[in-house]
């Protein structure tokens, strides 16, 4: 029989110390913590994806050629892949409060500076500044979710945040382009010339002046986070004890004399996992597909259907807009498997399996489409079915991350931009410029099918480093 802790009687509910001396309804400061998580999430994508609305006009300003325009994709992921992992590892060593500050900041200044480039060579050099700025956000995510959010809700939390995500990219067209009209307006123009130290902005192109304008959101976002966030959730006085038990349900107690961050056994154990690896290689294979819709759609609707980067600004939206539904609606469905079947690999691998699959068809066929309306569905088939499983993929960074989510996400994103995001910009256009797009939609399709492959090989159950219980025995042995 359980008995209720008298009042002011402390005990251990997960990580967290509980004083039942507390009001017994429980707070809901996890819930702001969770909206800043999602307007993050939201802005890095939107602030990555706004440069595909204007492609054509940086192109013709800056005299650039396709292929140099794939280089200007493909530069962001490179640089994003490369200090990913550096990014987690602060978090992890800093706190994601100082981490998340610093990134949000400097890829703020960054986008801003994406509207002073000058030629190809300056374009180059700020979108890889921009990737160096926005890499860590997501491993400092990870970590805010494994610190706020109990076990039984990252599902749910995951598919969340990936659905907030993929609409910021679905509406950077839209909105982006609504910030093109708004500051090329006569009022807008009339206001900036009339303004002390900043009146030449008024006669540059619209382009330029709506990336200064993209990257002040971000600076607001900072400016709220920082003062009011906390790494941990006993450190922030509006949280009682009630909403302690919530975030700790499900969680072994962390020892006081755990390490903060990876010690030399915890790196080792990373990159020894094969859980890690595959999950990288999941990443890896499904990206270079997905980043079809981060660069070359808007492209192909133009030299296959014939609609300019203006007036496909929905069609490019909708995809986005469906996968990010199917992001929420496979992270909570993966969330109730688990709880249903107790079997941790089957919650979490069932969407992704299932999804790529079903994409690789839809892509395949995608080539075939005879109006923009058939290519647009096939398109949000493909990429809804893709992410039907992104909060499951997510979730299990977590799982297997544990207290070293920061780090395990950030490996995980450098393996996996490189192999797909940084590639496929470079590689696509040679591919679809030499052999067709029905070749590169092929070449999708396959990679689609290896990245549901590399399931088989993760165990979503098991942390990927040692727990202080399981050291202590081992050196007892």
């Amino acid at each position: 029989m359980t008995t209720t802790p008298d009042r002011g009687e402390s005990r251990a509910a997960g990580p967290f110390p509980v004083d039942y001396g507390t009001a017994s309804r429980a707070s809901r400061v996890r819930y702001a913590v969770f909206a800043f998580l999602c307007v993050l999430s939201f802005l890095t994508y939107f602030d990555r994806f706004s440069i595909m609305r204007v492609q054509g006009d940086v192109q013709r300003q800056l005299g650039m050629t396709a292929q140099q325009m794939g280089w200007i994709f493909s530069i962001f992921w490179l640089a994003y892949a490369l200090f990913e992992m550096p990014g987690g590892w602060l978090g992890d060593r800093f706190g994601a409060r100082k981490t998340l500050t610093r990134i949000v900041l400097v890829w703020s200044l960054c986008t801003g500076l994406t509207g002073a480039a000058v030629g190809f060579g300056s374009l180059l050099f700020f979108r890889f500044l921009f990737g160096v700025g926005e890499a860590g956000a997501y491993p400092n995510i990870a970590r805010v979710q494994s610190r706020w959010l109990s076990s039984h809700s990252q599902g749910k939390a995951s598919g969340m945040l990936w659905l907030v995500a993929r609409w910021g990219g679905a509406l950077a067209p839209l909105l982006f382009g609504a910030m093109l009209r708004w500051v090329d307006s006569r009022g807008f123009r009339s206001t900036v010339a009339h303004l002390p130290v900043i009146h030449a902005a008024a006669h540059l192109a619209a382009w330029r002046l709506a990336f200064w304008v993209a990257g002040f959101a971000g600076v607001v976002w900072a400016i709220l986070f920082y003062p009011w966030f906390r790494d941990d959730p006993p450190d922030v006085p509006a949280v009682n004890a009630a909403e302690l038990e919530l975030i700790g349900a499900g969680r072994s107690p962390q020892p006081a004399a755990a390490k903060p961050h990876p010690d030399g056994a915890v790196w080792r154990s990373l990159f020894a996992s094969s859980s890690l690896w595959a999950l990288a290689m999941v990443y890896a294979f499904g990206s270079f597909g997905w980043s079809f819709f981060a660069s070359w759609m808007p492209r192909f609707l133009l030299e296959r259907h014939h609609l300019d980067y203006a007036h496909s600004e929905w069609m490019s939206a909708l995809p986005m807009l469906c996968g990010g539904v199917a992001c929420l609606g496979g992270g909570w469905v993966s969330d109730v498997v688990i709880g249903a079947t107790g079997r941790h690999w089957l919650g979490r691998a069932i969407f992704p399996i299932a999804g790529r699959i079903v994409s690789a068809g839809a892509v395949l066929a995608i080539a075939l489409a005879r109006t923009p309306g058939q290519a647009v569905v096939l398109m949000c088939i493909t990429l809804a079915c893709y992410d039907v499983g992104q909060g499951g993929n997510w979730a299990a960074i977590i799982d297997i991350g544990g207290k070293y989510s920061g780090t395990a996400a950030g490996f995980i994103n450098m393996i996996g931009n490189l192999g797909g995001n940084v590639l496929q910009p470079i590689l696509a256009p040679k591919i679809f410029t030499r052999f067709g797009w029905g070749t590169l939609f092929a070449v999708y399709a396959g990679t689609y099918l290896v990245s549901a492959l590399m399931w088989l090989f993760i165990d979503p159950s098991k942390r990927f480093y040692a727990s202080e219980d399981e050291k202590t025995e081992n050196r007892r042995q």
